[in-house]
């Protein structure tokens, strides 16, 4: 990943925004199945791009000439997500595209706040969209960068360990290399004393067996490896794949300047009934689909919803695949992603009414198949 920073100076918000348009790029690669995104907040006053990012690029950049050339296009004015393909030859020269590659491309530019537009170019796809689906991507894409820029501004205020501690709702600890406790909340310690799903060995949070404690063991090295300046590579890991007690661990480098190795982790606890509204709502389900959606959240595979719901498991099946047409997704275990994204982890009285739910958009949150749930 490479940022474009010739487009122009710095002003004093950019890492925030830097932070939050990589996040939404790399959302948007993985919702889309795509290899290269370009993402940039162009200024309605300006015309001009004010932050660029590059994910999944090599070390070749494009000039700033066709980036401006491509802005200003009339076609590329107003808001909304179109197709493009290899044919435009501005397009493919911004992503770039090996010979064997496919040649569907989606542009996208919707409302970012701040007298600014969100644009972004994701390519390649091996087919392209039809109008529903890319009616559902446009809609996803809103509620992804509503969540990445709103986390993004909570973290920009820099605050302590211990004050971001207290202030997530969710039972979290900090921890430093060797997974040894030192810090928690009041809902981590509660946890700890009920030792499901995790617990302390010897003063290090430990989980139910010995596959999970290779997974966090894993994912802090993998955190520790690639933490960089930013100080935010994050991963997701499984606690339990028991479809009665799902649970999972969110690990993070810990926002301390003085403690670089310090860490992260926060365990959100599931609620279906919530999270199938918040999905619900967000996407315009009826309430017919929004009960399917809390029956996937309970980690029930489709006979079992059947019989819940007096239905058979191909009309189950059919409503699936309806409502992930709906939601802009290819697979059961993609919900559970769609969760993560429309909860805050923030406690209750640090929400700012103003802003919407917010919740990180981890990178390899963005990699499901790391969770291990019945696909539909």
């Amino acid at each position: 990943m490479l940022r474009d920073d010739s487009i122009m100076p710095t002003p004093p918000d950019r890492s925030a925004t830097l932070l939050a348009l990589e996040a939404f790029g790399r959302a948007m690669l993985e919702l889309l199945e795509c290899k290269r995104c370009f993402v940039l907040a162009l200024s309605r006053d300006s015309g001009f791009a004010t932050a660029a990012i590059r994910v999944g690029f090599d070390s070749v950049q494009p000039s700033a000439d066709v980036i401006t050339r491509l802005m200003h296009r009339p076609d590329w004015q107003g808001s909304g997500l179109f197709a493009v393909d290899a044919s435009d030859t501005l397009v493919s020269e911004l992503l770039g595209r090996e010979a064997d590659e496919a040649g569907h491309a989606l542009a996208g530019r919707l409302p970012a706040g701040d007298g600014s537009d969100l644009v972004f170019l994701a390519g390649w796809r091996p087919h392209s969209l039809s109008a529903a689906e890319i009616v559902c991507v446009m809609r996803a894409a809103g509620v992804i960068w509503a969540t990445t820029k709103g986390f993004t501004q909570h973290r920009n205020e820099n605050p302590s360990v211990d004050s971001l501690l207290q202030e997530l709702a969710f039972p979290a600890f900090c921890v430093d290399h060797r997974l040894r406790v030192l810090e928690s909340n009041d809902a981590g310690r509660h946890m700890l004393q009920v030792k499901n799903p995790v617990r302390l060995d010897r003063g290090a949070l430990a989980g139910p067996n010995s596959l999970v404690n290779d997974l966090l063991r894993q994912a802090l090295r993998d955190t520790m490896a690639s933490r960089s300046g930013r100080g935010w590579a994050n991963t997701i890991i499984p606690l339990s794949t028991d479809h009665r007690t799902f649970a999972f661990a969110w690990i993070g480098a810990a926002p301390a300047e003085r403690h670089l190795d310090r860490l992260l982790v926060v365990i959100p606890q599931l609620d279906p009934a919530a999270g199938a509204k918040r999905i619900a709502t967000a996407f315009g389900l009826p309430w017919a689909e929004e009960r399917i959606v809390m029956r996937i959240l309970c980690g029930e595979p489709p006979w079992r919803i059947g019989q819940r719901l007096d239905l058979t498991e191909a009309t189950v099946r059919t409503y699936i695949k309806r409502i992930m047409l709906k939601l802009g997704i290819n697979r059961q275990v993609e919900f559970f992603l769609l969760y993560i994204l429309t909860f805050s982890p923030f406690a209750e009285r640090s929400r700012d009414p103003l802003l919407p739910d917010d919740m990180p958009v981890p990178r390899s949150c963005m990699k499901p198949e790391r969770f291990r749930h019945e696909e539909a």
